[in-house]
């Protein structure tokens, strides 16, 4: 996989001629008509940041609740709670380069080429966190709550591993989305009550 880095210059500027302390000038002694010379300084800073998207703040810190869930709903191993959304959301977001691999009989001839146009920017996610002692694909909960783990799930119910990049996800040029869901799932055929909560990382690599 090849990260694809563009950068975005970020301007920012300062003056100062407070007195120039750091630059001791000797008065200058004229008579009219005398051309006189004085200096200054200007000070430049700013930053360059390589990313092809910027995530946007709401992403950055997201508490999201998974609500009262009755322990008489898990009955058996792989069951789950209500999914809840969790939205990630990006900005500024350039184009990418998409790779067109040539076809099979090209290869056979030895002339195996590759064409790349600008496209929608990839992005390949991992999920990190501590897996369940009882189901590895699930995040560990810390709490008072036994027999259950945090699953992930896409938009289409289809459920996700943590600790493992997931294929890559097409983001849109400028601010785009995507969208997941996560759910309480039982690792066995009981649940306790009590309170839980789970940790996951975002990490995100650029294609």
């Amino acid at each position: 996989m090849q990260n694809r880095l563009l950068l975005l210059a970020l301007i920012a500027s300062g003056v100062s001629f407070s007195a120039l302390a750091d630059i001791p000038l000797q008065p200058q002694h004229y008579n009219q008509g005398q051309r006189v010379e004085d200096s200054g300084i200007v000070h430049f800073h700013g930053s360059v940041y390589a990313s092809p998207c910027v995530l946007a703040p709401q992403s950055r810190l997201q508490v999201i609740e998974l609500g009262d869930v009755s322990a008489r709903s898990f009955r058996q191993m792989g069951d789950r709670s209500k999914p809840v959304l969790v939205k990630i959301y990006f900005k500024d977001c350039l184009k990418g380069a998409a790779q067109s691999r040539s076809s099979l009989a090209s290869k056979t001839t030895g002339n195996d080429w590759r064409a790349y146009t600008t496209g929608e920017q990839a992005v390949q996610l991992t999920f990190i966190g501590e897996s369940d002692p009882a189901n590895s694909q699930l995040l560990r909960t810390t709490g008072n709550v036994l027999g259950a783990g945090v699953r992930i799930l896409d938009i289409k119910g289809r459920a996700l591993d943590i600790n493992q990049t997931q294929p890559p996800y097409v983001v849109k040029t400028g601010d785009s989305e995507l969208t997941f869901m996560a759910a309480l799932e039982s690792t066995g055929t009981w649940v306790t009550a009590g309170e839980f909560r789970g940790l996951l990382r975002l990490k995100m690599e650029y294609m």
